[in-house]
């Protein structure tokens, strides 16, 4: 068996490559133009290069001397090994057959990337109100006397009721009781109250700190994590921070995470650990910015899909990925900080968005209330391309949703030069149909290393424009001969960029594997419209189309268009809305009365299981297909004759 049949997926960036005649692992990432840190140049004595195997352990060298002076017996045993000193292991290769594949995964952990990730952080916001469940309030208490010797939690319920509305006494977290006598004395009785909801008071500090009222909106993601710090009195973002979600050392996607949960007794705790630590350090980077303490922040909310939102809150989610796949809990949520171990003020609340269904999260409702889809008067369509794909369907009379498992294609996932959004990543793409000759553009104007979700797209869409593929996604056998095409055997690949063009040694292609993965995506989001729309009654045609999430906000929506991935309508009716369930979670922050909104649209969302309904798979066959193309592009419509007209 040759090095080159070896099959290489690269977690988290989503990156699947051929072996080829690398010594180690080291000089394999370098060669590949993936960057991770080594201080000593992958000569095994800095130990930074620590990596993790997670599939094809048994395929790999045997741990060297040097590897035991940075890694322990018990983290070797699990795979973590040093990339400089990790090569393939011919001698194992004699026991495989001989068209047997190979397949290595690695998981590169974040201090060890220097990959330049895009990660969305921003969206359109149509703002909220500022009116926050968090708010402070500076007072002077009455200082007792022997004529009047009141307790002091009474002397500031009292001075707290003279300044507000309300009627009946604040509760008191049990544990401030302790530190009221010596606040209240050292700060001459001025203090400043912070309280949670009108109703429980739950920081107490010395002198006047009004302006200091911070909250943290976190939108956790299957592949990134994005926290907001906002100021509760102006809803001004102060710092913005985002990091790639650490469970993908896990699984890439929600059910190989369950699956992980499943079969390790403490793997849910693992899960849980792993993305409290990154919220932590989210809290830590964005304070820092902003020059404030983590303590000064009273109130988070969260928003993420179902799954997440469970191994956030420490909720096994196991019954999600089981039939008829049920949450534990779909209400909005309030915990305290200290129950979650989240690293803000200890007496601080977590309100997390509710949930629509087992597939169907908090990031979903996000969007809807950022969106203001249920004021719309014309029947507006969402999708929300993920890691997992939501599509929302609705106006101010209905709002209808469902979820396609069709994102991850979309993120580079089973394409062979696929990749996340990073720097090198072949964003645009323009093929031109007298020649071929391809042109392009990379995320960072850095070398291409591979195709990105909006280069994908692009690709499959001029390659339909120069006639390289036909309606059914084969390439075209008149095309095939080309210059362009490299030919494996019974199979071809289309070329993107040389390999003089970049820093592989190798052609980066797009093969007929390759676009059947996009034909797949795009159909599950088409054919997942089409039963929403007739399982829900809607009597309109769908006028508008917005699209979230960082591949809604980055593709171009010509060609999601001409490849039957939305519908056909004007690109002025098309909008791009990017981290709408970002945006949803900090407009909770600032308004607490949009809590209650979730609430009462959850009640009426209705919920579509795509997958179950009857014309599902006739409606998705049919969209496999790409659409009746304009006839300057296809003079000859014959040869599609038979497949009809959408």
């Amino acid at each position: 068996m040759s090095k080159e049949q070896i099959l290489v997926d690269i977690e988290p960036l989503s990156r699947r490559i051929l072996f080829a005649s690398e010594k180690s692992l080291y000089e394999f990432l370098i060669n590949n133009n993936i960057r991770i840190k080594s201080l000593c140049g992958g000569l095994g004595t800095c130990g930074k290069c620590k990596l993790l195997i997670q599939k094809g352990i048994e395929y790999v060298s045997p741990p060297s001397e040097k590897e035991y002076n940075f890694i322990i017996n018990n983290e070797l045993d699990k795979g973590w090994r040093l990339a400089c000193q990790t090569s393939l292991n011919i001698n194992k290769f004699k026991e495989i057959k001989e068209n047997e594949q190979i397949q290595l995964r690695i998981f590169l952990p974040e201090d060890l990337l220097l990959e330049d990730f895009k990660i969305l952080t921003y969206g359109l916001n149509k703002e909220a109100e500022i009116n926050p469940a968090i708010k402070k309030i500076y007072t002077i208490v009455e200082k007792p006397t022997l004529d009047k010797p009141l307790p002091d939690l009474e002397r500031i319920n009292n001075s707290m009721l003279n300044l507000t509305e309300k009627k009946s006494k604040f509760s008191f977290n049990f544990d401030l009781l302790n530190l009221l006598p010596k606040i209240l004395r050292e700060s001459d009785h001025r203090i400043t109250l912070t309280i949670w909801d009108d109703e429980e008071i739950i920081a107490c500090e010395p002198g006047e700190t009004v302006e200091n009222n911070f909250g943290i909106a976190f939108d956790i993601g299957t592949t990134t994590i994005v926290g907001y710090l906002i100021n509760l009195n102006t809803g001004k973002i102060h710092s913005v921070a985002s990091k790639l979600n650490p469970q993908t050392a896990f699984g890439e996607d929600v059910v190989t995470r369950m699956t992980f949960i499943k079969d390790n007794e403490d793997g849910l705790n693992k899960l849980n650990s792993v993305v409290i630590n990154a919220l932590n350090d989210l809290v830590l980077r964005t304070c820092n910015r902003a020059r404030i303490q983590p303590s000064q922040i009273y109130e988070a909310t969260v928003v993420g899909n179902t799954v997440m939102h469970h191994i956030f809150l420490g909720l096994d989610p196991i019954n999600i990925g089981l039939s008829p796949y049920i949450p534990i809990v779909q209400h909005g949520l309030n915990v305290k900080s200290k129950n979650l171990n989240l690293n803000i003020n200890n007496h601080g609340n977590v309100y997390t968005l509710p949930i629509i269904a087992g597939f169907v999260g908090a990031d979903t409702m996000g969007v809807i209330l950022s969106s203001h889809v249920d004021e719309e008067k014309d029947l507006t369509l969402i999708i929300d391309i993920g890691t997992n794909g939501e599509i929302i369907l609705g106006n101010h009379k209905i709002i209808a949703t469902g979820s396609c498992a069709a994102g991850s294609a979309l993120e580079g996932a089973h394409i062979k030069d696929g990749m996340r959004a990073a720097a090198g990543a072949i964003d645009s793409i323009k093929i031109d149909p007298d020649d071929f000759s391809v042109s392009y553009t990379t995320i960072k104007n850095k070398k291409p290393v591979g195709l990105c979700g909006s280069g994908l797209i692009d690709t499959v869409a001029e390659m339909l424009k120069a006639k390289i593929l036909t309606r059914s996604g084969s390439f075209n056998k008149d095309c095939i001969e080309h210059k362009r095409f490299i030919k494996h055997g019974k199979t071809s690949e289309f070329v993107i960029a040389y390999k003089d063009e970049n820093n592989l040694n190798r052609d980066i292609t797009i093969s007929q594997n390759d676009i059947r993965e996009i034909q797949m995506a795009k159909a599950a989001f088409y054919s997942g419209t089409r039963v929403i729309l007739h399982n829900s009654n809607f009597k309109d045609e769908i006028k508008q189309v917005f699209l979230a999430g960082a591949f809604g906000n980055y593709i171009n929506k010509e060609n999601a268009k001409f490849i039957g991935m939305i519908p056909d309508i004007s690109d002025e009716k098309i909008f791009q809305i990017g981290n709408a369930a970002g945006i949803g979670a900090q407009n909770c922050l600032i308004n607490k009365e949009l809590r209650n909104k979730a609430e009462l649209l959850l009640k009426n969302i209705k919920y579509i299981e795509i997958a179950t309904k009857k014309e599902f798979q006739k409606e998705y066959a049919e969209a496999m297909y790409f659409p009746h193309l304009n006839l300057k592009y296809f003079p000859s419509l014959k040869d599609y004759a038979e497949i009809p007209k959408r």
